[in-house]
């Protein structure tokens, strides 16, 4: 990290730009010239280099992306750990010279129908400083500086406190990005900027690293975007020596723009009815951005989507807003073999919009904005699975058409959020449990 402190609490990043970019042109030169040579050669010649220039540390950043964007490569073909092994069932005691050695490498050699530089190259082949350049990064300095200060404000952001941006255009854009990371956050309204205010991982986890990545990698999202304006309280160690730690105010704005290189952002593909920009909801004082709106009907009902494990929390926010009259709905996105809530509707990869407009269609038919019951609305996940479970003639037609598959039936009820057990009851079905798993006995007569 380079950044340059001021006695008034201000943090600044040191950024590569035209006037300093023969760092970039000196670490591009080394590793195109590099390849074939061992990650350990390469560090050499870098440190080399790094007595010659004024600033060392930029050139150690520098070094680090290209290392870790290049393709690098075993010395050898053969596992390294099981050439060790080997080496010493047949070589209980210590070899002390260098024909003993031969002799061993070539028998292994033998063994493993391999040669003897192979095996000679293996015995520490998996050391990251025997890797072999396989192919230099390929980037311009101009790309490479670009990614430098991109990684400066990423690591910056990691210490800090918290962090604001400032946006006209992409509020939801952002706080999407935000939900998606679980980043706990706030927002509010100043006149026609919307200000969304995260919380860091010093002022919440005590510096937790996994907090901070996932804060940088929200700020990365926001670079890639236009609008925007970013305000963070960073802790830092003292350059007294004590063991204090200074707080420091870093701004950025769109203007570094041309500084850095932001991920390109692709609009994702939406069906007609879906609004990937619904207007902030105000609620009790506070102001609550949704992921998207949907059109059902003559409404359009906000929608949250949330990862598993936020989903209790969720469903007592959306709670909330109903009970301001607000028709609000949160769906569940579900990971790995993650099970879908009971009572919850859930969604394993992409989300099918069809079955939301649907659900929202079959769930606010015929009623007034705000006439749900507010006990129902209320209630938790595990509240909700007392209440009946009412099935369609399409959803039973579709079960019977799958019976005697009750994995299948039980996948299905899971996909649509509704409790299998109780769905295949309504539906006609006999379950019981075997072990920890559903089974459909039969049809009732």
């Amino acid at each position: 990290m380079a950044v340059r402190r001021s006695k008034k609490g201000i943090l600044r990043s040191v950024f590569l730009t035209e006037e300093n970019s023969d760092y970039c042109s000196s670490i591009t030169d080394v590793f195109s010239k590099s390849t074939g040579k061992s990650r350990g050669e390469i560090e050499e010649e870098l440190k080399t280099m790094e007595l010659k220039v004024q600033n060392p540390k930029i050139m150690r950043g520098l070094a680090l992306i290209m290392f870790r964007a290049s393709e690098f490569r075993k010395p050898s073909p053969l596992d390294s750990e099981k050439v060790r092994s080997t080496i010493f069932s047949m070589a209980r005691n210590p070899i002390v010279n260098p024909g003993e050695r031969k002799a061993v490498l070539e028998k292994i050699a033998s063994i493993m129908n391999s040669s003897v530089r192979e095996v000679d190259d293996a015995i520490y082949g998996d050391k990251e400083s025997n890797l072999i350049l396989a192919s230099p990064f390929n980037a311009s300095p101009e790309v490479l500086a670009r990614k430098f200060n991109v990684e400066q404000i990423e690591t910056v952001i990691m210490k800090s406190i918290w962090v604001e941006v400032s946006t006209s255009t992409h509020s939801n854009d952002f706080t999407r990005s935000i939900r998606s990371k679980g980043l706990l956050y706030e927002e509010r309204m100043d006149g026609s900027k919307h200000t969304i205010k995260v919380n860091g991982p010093v002022s919440i986890f005590e510096k937790s690293e996994r907090y901070g990545v996932k804060l940088a990698l929200f700020v990365r999202y926001v670079l890639s975007h236009d609008d925007w304006e970013l305000n963070a309280s960073i802790s830092l160690k003292s350059n007294t020596g004590k063991k204090v730690k200074d707080e420091f105010l870093y701004h950025l704005d769109e203007s570094i723009s041309d500084l850095i290189s932001g991920d390109e952002v692709t609009a994702e593909k939406l069906p007609s009815f879906v609004n990937r920009s619904p207007r902030s909801l105000e609620v009790d004082g506070k102001i609550i951005t949704p992921d998207y709106s949907v059109t059902a009907g003559e409404d359009e009902v906000p929608i949250f989507l949330s990862p598993l494990r936020y989903y209790n929390d969720e469903f007592l926010k959306v709670g909330g807003i109903a009970d301001s009259g607000i028709r609000a709905e949160v769906f569940c996105l579900l990971d790995g073999k993650e099970r879908c809530p009971k009572g919850a509707v859930c969604f394993r990869g992409e989300v099918d919009w069809w079955t939301i407009r649907e659900h929202l269609a079959r769930k606010y038919s015929g009623e007034e904005p705000g006439q749900q019951s507010k006990t129902e609305e209320r209630a938790t996940p595990h509240e909700r699975e007392a209440s009946p479970v009412k099935l369609t003639d399409q959803m039973i037609s579709h079960l019977n058409s799958l019976y005697p598959d009750d994995r299948a039936m039980v996948e299905y009820l899971d996909f649509i959020g509704i409790p299998p057990e109780e769905g295949l009851r309504a539906a006609g079905f006999r379950v019981a449990w075997k072990g920890l798993r559903i089974v459909v006995v039969d049809r009732k007569t």
